[in-house]
């Protein structure tokens, strides 16, 4: 071998592992330098993030809407959503009548899986629910595992929980309900 090649081993030296960085042999005081600038940017930059979803996060409201004093009429189920900026007063009403949806940990958002009798059942429905989304411009967040589909929706700009989330969730819930979901016996277990 001739070249470049050939003189690699001799220029590098042995490559040792420091983190996620390799430095080649004894590391230069200019590489370590060059290392603590980044680790410093890196807890500048997480530290910065952290102070600003702090601040986000306080100046959403957890009270049944913002901006009012009742209480959610939906009991604990719903206790400590959060919702987007500039909802309409009857969304804390809507959301209550959501029976089967349940509150996502950050409180931004909600989810429900739907059981259907087979795979192109729950197809179906995610083609009839992309359509709608594709119209009202509001996707969700979904998984489908052959006849289970878990949907997901919550509002990312302005953050929280929106109408629009709830409105498809209502029209999910319609729309699996003309399909037809596997029927669940009294036990609990799908038939």
């Amino acid at each position: 071998m001739t070249g470049i090649y050939t003189r690699l081993p001799q220029t590098f030296g042995r490559v040792s592992r420091v983190g996620p960085c390799a430095f080649a042999g004894r590391p230069k005081p200019w590489q370590l330098h060059s290392r603590l600038v980044h680790l410093r940017r890196l807890v500048v930059a997480s530290s910065a993030f952290s102070s600003r979803t702090q601040s986000a996060s306080q100046s959403f409201s957890t009270s049944p809407f913002p901006g009012s004093s009742e209480s959610s009429s939906s009991g604990d189920k719903f206790a400590g959503v959060i919702f987007s900026a500039d909802q309409p007063p009857e969304l804390p009403q809507r959301l209550s009548q959501l029976i089967e949806w349940t509150l996502l940990p950050p409180g931004k958002g909600i989810s429900r899986q739907f059981t259907f009798p087979g795979f192109a059942s729950a197809w179906q429905f995610m083609s009839i629910v992309a359509e709608e989304c594709k119209a009202k411009k509001h996707h969700p967040s979904w998984h489908n595992l052959y006849n289970k589909v878990t949907v997901e929706w919550t509002t990312h700009k302005p953050e929280g929980l929106s109408m629009k989330d709830v409105e498809m969730a209502e029209f999910c819930d319609r729309t699996a309900g003309e399909i037809g979901l596997k029927k669940i016996r009294a036990s609990g277990t799908a038939t």
